[in-house]
C-alpha cells in the first residue's frame, strides 16, 4: 500500500539548512546521515524552498556507476560543449552557476562522495569563486576520497548530522500518514524496531497497513501480530550489509537470536577475529554495561532479516549456544537472564528443563511479559512440571483476558494429589477467572464453595480472601469487609494478598477512610514487588488515586499517578497504557480536561481493543466520557457510553461513576434537571453502602449544577469522610442554598486550593450569578472573569454554571431547559419522554419562552442555547 509521507519532525534541520542558504558569510551546508534516515529528502524540501524564495537551483546525485565517468554526475550541464579538457570544465563550471536576473544560484549535491574526481574540482572551483551556495550530503559509515574532504576543509560550510527520529517524532509523522494517531504501543514497537529510520518505518509501515495488521479502531491505528520484514527491504538491507564471511555472519546470526550478549561470551561462541570484523563493517555495537561489555547488533532490522534467511537448524544451535553460555554465568538466577535462558531454550536444540521453565514463567509474570510467561508456562507443562506450572499459565492466561483458555488449563490439574493448600490456590486461580475473566460471578461463588472441606489455616485465609474479593466484585462492601475481618495480608500467598490489598483500599477510599484506604495499598505494593502480580500494582495505585482525589488531596493524587505513568512506560504490550489511564483519571479530577481528554482518550481506546475491554478497558472509558462531555463533545461521550451498555459486565458495576457520566452528558446537553436526578438517586445509593466519600462527590457535582437541595446532607459528611473536600464542598452547597456571594467566592478559593480547579471555576460562576442578582455588577464581573479565566486553565471548557452566566435568559430552570433540548433537534415528543413530561406542557413552556425571548419559531428559539462545536485538538496549543 503506498501512502503519503510528508517530511514531519525536521523544522529545525530545515531552519539550519535555510539559514546556511542566507547566510552572506557562508559557503553552503553539509548534510551527514546514515543510510536511510532521510537527509535527501530534507535536502530535496529546502532546494524546494529555496526556488520558492527566488533562487536558481542545480540538482546533482552521485552514484556509483557514475563515479565510473569523468563528469558523469554533471552530464546535464556537459552536453553543449564539443570542447574536452580545460574548456570543458569551465563551459560546465558556467552552466552550473548560470542565473537570470543576478539570482543567488544553490547547488545541490546528494551523496557527494560518490562524485568523480573531476566533478569534485568542478565543486572545488565554484566554491573558491563564490559563484554558488553549496549543499553537500554524505553517508555516514561510507569511505570519504581526500579531495571532498578538502571541499568543506578549504570552505566554510555549516555542519548538519541528521540523526534517526525520535519516539515523538516518529508518532508525528506516523499520524500525519495515517489521518490518525496511532497507539503509543505501535508507536514503540515501530521506533524500536526502526531506531527512528524513515525509510525503513516506511516499507514496514506500507506493508503492515496492506496486510491489515496495521489498522485503525475507534480513531486510533493498532499494530498486531509481529512484524514480518518487507522483501523489498530485506533487499535493501542485504545491500547495506553486504555479503558476510561465514565467521562473520555467525556473529550476526547469534546476536540475532540471543542479544545483548557478552563480549566475552560472543567470543567463545564465535571466532574472536570475526567479532572484530563484524565490528569494523559496522555490523554490531558493543557498549559498557557495569563491570562487562554487552554487544548487540547495530540495527534491530538486521537481526530480523539475518533470521528470516538462516537455516531453523542452525538458529536453534545458536540459541543453546546463547543459553549455555547465560547458564554458566554469575548472573543466571537474575530475573531477566532467567527469563531469556529459558526463552532460548524453547526453540533451541537443548533439552527442555521443567524447573528451569517453570521459574522464568514466574519471573515472565514478574516483568509483566504475560504472553511470554504463557508460552514458557505452556513448555513446563510439557516437561512434567505441575501443578506449578498449571497455575502460572492460567494466571497469565487469565490477565491476559483468555479467560475460556486458563478454564481450560485449569480444568486439566489433577485436584485428587492437590495439598489443602494447593487446593485452595487452585480454588482461587479459577474463582477469580470465572469471576474477572469470564465475567460469572455466580460460578465463581459456586467453585469456592466447593473449598469448604478445607481444614489447615492458611487454606481458610485463602477462601475468605475469595469471598473478600467477590463481594466487593458484586458491590458488597460491607460483607467485603466482613469477610476480611481476620485476614492479614501478608500472611496469604502473593497473588491473592495483593488482590485482596487492593479491594479494600477500594472499599476504604470510598467510604471516606483514606488514611487507611492509603495504607493497605502500600501493604499491597510491598507485596506486589516480590510477587507474580505486577500489573495489580496499578489496580491499587489507581484506587488510591481515587481515594486521594475524593478526599481532596489533589496534588497528591497528581503526583502518585505520574509516578506510576513513568513507571508503567517499562511494561511490554497494552499494560504499559495503565499509567496514562490513571494519569489522566487524576488530571480530570483536577480539572484539566485537555490534558485527561488526551491520556484517557488513547489509553481507554486502546485498552477496549484488547483482552482487558470488561476490565481496564471499561474502567476508564467512565471517566473519558466525563472528559469529552465537559468539552462539549456531546456525541462522543454518548458513543462511550452507548459502547458501554454493549459490554457484559456483571461485576462491580461502577454504578456511581456511571451515574456521574451521564448525569455530566445530561447537563451540557442542557437536561440540568435530569442529571441533578441521577446525581441525588447515586449519592443515596452510596450512602446506603456506607460509601460516603462517593456520597460527597456526587452531591458536589449536584451543587456545582446549581441544585440547592443538598446543603443539609453535605453538613453532616464532614464528620464521616476525611480530607478537605467534604468540608469545602459543605461550605459550597451552603451559600448557594442561601445565594451567598461572598461564601461562593471562599469556596472558589477553597477549591482552586485542594487542587479541583473544575469545582472552582463553577463556584466563581455562581459567585457571579449571586452577585448579578444582588445588583452588584463589579462584582460580579470580577468572579466572571474568574471563571472564564478558569475555564481557560481546564482546557477551553464551558460549564453548565458558566454557560447560564454566560448566557443569561429571561427564562425558568425548566423553561431553559427544554431550550436546550430543542437546541440539540429534539421533538416535542422526545423532550417530553425525556423530562417525564406531557406533551402538552413542553408545548406550553415552548410558547412561553418564545414569548419571554421574542423568538419566532421552535428553530430560533433552539438557536438560543445551540451547542458549540468542540475545540479542534490543535486550537486547543494555539
Amino acid at each position: 500500500m503506498r501512502l503519503t509521507w510528508p517530511l514531519t519532525g525536521r523544522a529545525a534541520e530545515m531552519g539550519l539548512v535555510e539559514s546556511a542558504l542566507s547566510e552572506p558569510a557562508s559557503t553552503g551546508i553539509v548534510v551527514s546521515a546514515a543510510a536511510g534516515v532521510g537527509k535527501s529528502r530534507l535536502v530535496r524540501e529546502a532546494l524546494d524552498f529555496a526556488v520558492v524564495r527566488g533562487c536558481e537551483v542545480r540538482r546533482v546525485i552521485g552514484t556509483s556507476s557514475a563515479r565510473r565517468i569523468p563528469l558523469g554526475a554533471l552530464a546535464p550541464w556537459a552536453g553543449a560543449h564539443g570542447a574536452g579538457g580545460v574548456q570543458l570544465v569551465c563551459g560546465v563550471i558556467e552552466s552550473l552557476v548560470e542565473a537570470p536576473d543576478d539570482r543567488v544560484v544553490v547547488v545541490g549535491v546528494d551523496d557527494v562522495h560518490l562524485l568523480d574526481e573531476v566533478s569534485v574540482f568542478v565543486l572545488h572551483q565554484i566554491m573558491q569563486r563564490r559563484a554558488a551556495r553549496l549543499v553537500l550530503t554524505i553517508r555516514t559509515g561510507e569511505p570519504v576520497p581526500e579531495s571532498v574532504h578538502d571541499l568543506w576543509k578549504d570552505g566554510e560550510f555549516d555542519w548538519l548530522d541528521l540523526q534517526p527520529l525520535s519516539p515523538g517524532d516518529t508518532a508525528s509523522l506516523l499520524e500525519a500518514v495515517l489521518g490518525a494517531a496511532p497507539d503509543p504501543d505501535a508507536v514503540g514497537r515501530l521506533h524500536r524496531l526502526t531506531l527512528g529510520n524513515p525509510l525503513y518505518l516506511r516499507h514496514i509501515v506500507e506493508q503492515e497497513v496492506g496486510q491489515g495488521r496495521l489498522a485503525e479502531y475507534q480513531g486510533r491505528w493498532r499494530w498486531t501480530g509481529e512484524p514480518v520484514v518487507p522483501q523489498s527491504l530485506v533487499e535493501l538491507i542485504d545491500t547495506r550489509i553486504g555479503a558476510l564471511p561465514a565467521q562473520v555472519g555467525t556473529v550476526v546470526d547469534a546476536l540475532a537470536v540471543g542479544e545483548p550478549i557478552s563480549l566475552s561470551a560472543l567470543q567463545r561462541i564465535a571466532d574472536p577475529g570475526a567479532v572484530e570484523q563484524a565490528d569494523e563493517r559496522g555490523l554490531i555495537t558493543v557498549e559498557r554495561r557495569g563491570r562487562s561489555l554487552e554487544v548487540r547488533v547495530a540495527h534491530p532490522l538486521y537481526g530480523e532479516v539475518r533470521r528470516s534467511r538462516a537455516a531453523p537448524t542452525r538458529l536453534r544451535r545458536l540459541r543453546g549456544l546463547v543459553a549455555g553460555e547465560l547458564a554458566a554465568g554469575d548472573d543466571r538466577d537474575e530475573v531477566q537472564v532467567l527469563v531469556r535462558r529459558a526463552a532460548l531454550s524453547l526453540d533451541s536444540d537443548l533439552d527442555p528443563d521443567g524447573d528451569l521453565l517453570t521459574a522464568a514463567a514466574h519471573a515472565a509474570v514478574r516483568l509483566a511479559d504475560l504472553p511470554l510467561a504463557d508460552r514458557l508456562a505452556a513448555a513446563a507443562v510439557e516437561a512434567g512440571a505441575v501443578p506449578e506450572a498449571q497455575f502460572i499459565r492460567a494466571h497469565a492466561l487469565s490477565w491476559l483476558g483468555d479467560g475460556s483458555a486458563a478454564e481450560e488449563v485449569l480444568d486439566a490439574v489433577d485436584t485428587t494429589t492437590l495439598s489443602d493448600d494447593a487446593f485452595a490456590r487452585f480454588t482461587y486461580y479459577r474463582a477469580s477467572n470465572m469471576l474477572w475473566a469470564l465475567a460469572e460471578p455466580e460460578r465463581a461463588e459456586a467453585i469456592v464453595d466447593l473449598a469448604a472441606h478445607l481444614t489447615s489455616d492458611s487454606a481458610r485465609r485463602c477462601v475468605a480472601a475469595f469471598r473478600t474479593v467477590h463481594s466487593f466484585a458484586t458491590d458488597r462492601p460491607a460483607a467485603a469487609l466482613a469477610a476480611a475481618e481476620h485476614i492479614v495480608l501478608e500472611e496469604l500467598p502473593p497473588v491473592i494478598g495483593a488482590e485482596t490489598a487492593w479491594v479494600l483500599s477500594n472499599i476504604y477510599g470510598d467510604a471516606g477512610r483514606t488514611d487507611e484506604a492509603l495504607a493497605v495499598g502500600e501493604a499491597g505494593l510491598a507485596i506486589v514487588r516480590s510477587s507474580d502480580a505486577p500489573h495489580l500494582a496499578y489496580n491499587i495505585v489507581d484506587a488510591q488515586v481515587g481515594a486521594l482525589l475524593m478526599a481532596g488531596r489533589i496534588d497528591e493524587a497528581l503526583g502518585l499517578a505520574e509516578r506510576g505513568r513513568v513507571q508503567a512506560e517499562d511494561l511490554p504490550g497494552a499494560a504499559h497504557l495503565l499509567g496514562t489511564a490513571i494519569a489522566g483519571r487524576a488530571a480530570l479530577g483536577a480539572g484539566r480536561l485537555d490534558v485527561a481528554r488526551d491520556m484517557l482518550g488513547r489509553s481507554a481506546t486502546a485498552l477496549s481493543a484488547t483482552g482487558y475491554a470488561l476490565g481496564w478497558g471499561y474502567r476508564y472509558c467512565l471517566p473519558h466520557a466525563v472528559t469529552l462531555a465537559i468539552s462539549g463533545d456531546h456525541a462522543g461521550a454518548a458513543e462511550v457510553l452507548a459502547s458501554l451498555d454493549r459490554r457484559r459486565r456483571p461485576f462491580r458495576a461502577l454504578d456511581d461513576e456511571t451515574s456521574v457520566v451521564r448525569a455530566w452528558v445530561a447537563a451540557v446537553q442542557g437536561a440540568v434537571g435530569e442529571a441533578v436526578t441521577l446525581l441525588r438517586e447515586a449519592a443515596r445509593t452510596a450512602s446506603s453502602r456506607g460509601r460516603f466519600a462517593v456520597e460527597v462527590a456526587c452531591l458536589q457535582t449536584a451543587a456545582q449544577l446549581g441544585d440547592h437541595t443538598c446543603a443539609a446532607r453535605l453538613s453532616e459528611l464532614p464528620a464521616l469522610v476525611e480530607g478537605p473536600r467534604a468540608g469545602v464542598a459543605a461550605r459550597f452547597a451552603a451559600a448557594l442554598r442561601d445565594g451567598d456571594g461572598e461564601g461562593l467566592g471562599a469556596a472558589s478559593d477553597a477549591f482552586e486550593d485542594i487542587g479541583d480547579h473544575l469545582a472552582a471555576l463553577d463556584a466563581a460562576a455562581h459567585a457571579a450569578g449571586a452577585f448579578r442578582r444582588d445588583d452588584r455588577r463589579g462584582s460580579s464581573m470580577t468572579w466572571t472573569a474568574r471563571a472564564q479565566a478558569l475555564a481557560t486553565r481546564c482546557g477551553h471548557i464551558e460549564t453548565p454554571a458558566l454557560a447560564l452566566l454566560c448566557a443569561p435568559l429571561p427564562l425558568t430552570d425548566r423553561e431553559r431547559e427544554i431550550v436546550a433540548l430543542l437546541g440539540l433537534g429534539l421533538s416535542n415528543r422526545d423532550i417530553a419522554d425525556r423530562l417525564v413530561l406531557s406533551v402538552r406542557t413542553v408545548e406550553g413552556h415552548i410558547y412561553k419562552a418564545m414569548m419571554k425571548t421574542g423568538t419566532a419559531s421552535r428553530e430560533e428559539l433552539g438557536d438560543l442555547l445551540r451547542p458549540r462545536k468542540p475545540r479542534p485538538p490543535d486550537a486547543e496549543h494555539a
